[in-house]
C-alpha cells in the first residue's frame, strides 16, 4: 500500500486560545429547555429565538439553527456546564478549543465590519440581542450585536462579538485591524484571569 501524499507534510499547530471562553454545542433540544439552571453568577438561562441570543451574567446562550445552539461560559466553565446538561435530552459537544472570540467595540465598529460581512448590520437593523453567521473576508463566523449602536448614552454603546475559528483568528485580526486603520483600531488582548 502507498504512503499518502500528505505523510510528508510536517505536523500543523494551532495554538490554544488561551483565556478562551468555555463553548459548547447542544443539538436536538426541546425548546423549554433551560440550558443552566441557578448557575452561580447568572441563574436561568433558557433557549433564545432564532438569530438571537440571550446573556446572564458571564453566560450566553446563542441560536445557531433550528436544532442547535452554542453555550458560552466563562473559562474552564465548559466541562461544569456539560455535566449539568441531561445528556439524554440534548447532545452536547465542548468546543472551547475549536472556536475563538473577539470583542469589537466603539463608534465605528459596525463600519468595520460591514467592509467584510455581507449582511446589513445597520443598528435598526442588527439590534441588541441579534445572532446572525456569516462571512468575515473569508472566514465563517458568527456575530452577536450588544447595545443599540446609536451612542446616545442610554446604555446601547456599540460591540459586537466575534466568534470564529481559533484557527481563522490571526487572519480575522490581521483583516480587521487593516481595515480600522483609518479609524484608530487597536488590538487589545483579553487580560489573563486571576489565578486560582
Amino acid at each position: 500500500m502507498a504512503n499518502s501524499a500528505l505523510s510528508t507534510m510536517p505536523p500543523q499547530h494551532h495554538p490554544t486560545p488561551k483565556n478562551s471562553r468555555g463553548k459548547i454545542t447542544i443539538r436536538e433540544a426541546s425548546a423549554d429547555l433551560v440550558v443552566l439552571r441557578g448557575a452561580p453568577e447568572s441563574g436561568d438561562i433558557a433557549l433564545p429565538a432564532s438569530n438571537q441570543f440571550v446573556q446572564s451574567g458571564k453566560h450566553r446562550v446563542v441560536w445557531l439553527a433550528p436544532d442547535e445552539w452554542l453555550i458560552m461560559a466563562e473559562p474552564s466553565g465548559a466541562k461544569r456546564i456539560i455535566t449539568a446538561l441531561d445528556s439524554d435530552a440534548s447532545p452536547a459537544t465542548e468546543i472551547s478549543n475549536a472556536m475563538g472570540v473577539l470583542d469589537i467595540s466603539g463608534k465605528s465598529c459596525r463600519v468595520l465590519l460591514a467592509k467584510y460581512c455581507a449582511i446589513d448590520l445597520d443598528p435598526a437593523i442588527f439590534t441588541a440581542g441579534a445572532a446572525a453567521q456569516t462571512l468575515c473576508g473569508h472566514a465563517n463566523v458568527i456575530l452577536l450585536a450588544h447595545g443599540d449602536g446609536d451612542g446616545d448614552g442610554d446604555g446601547g454603546a456599540d460591540e459586537i462579538t466575534l466568534i470564529g475559528r481559533s484557527s481563522f483568528l490571526p487572519y480575522l485580526v490581521a483583516l480587521l485591524m487593516d481595515g480600522g486603520r483609518e479609524y484608530g483600531a487597536e488590538f487589545i488582548p483579553a487580560p489573563a484571569p486571576a489565578p486560582a
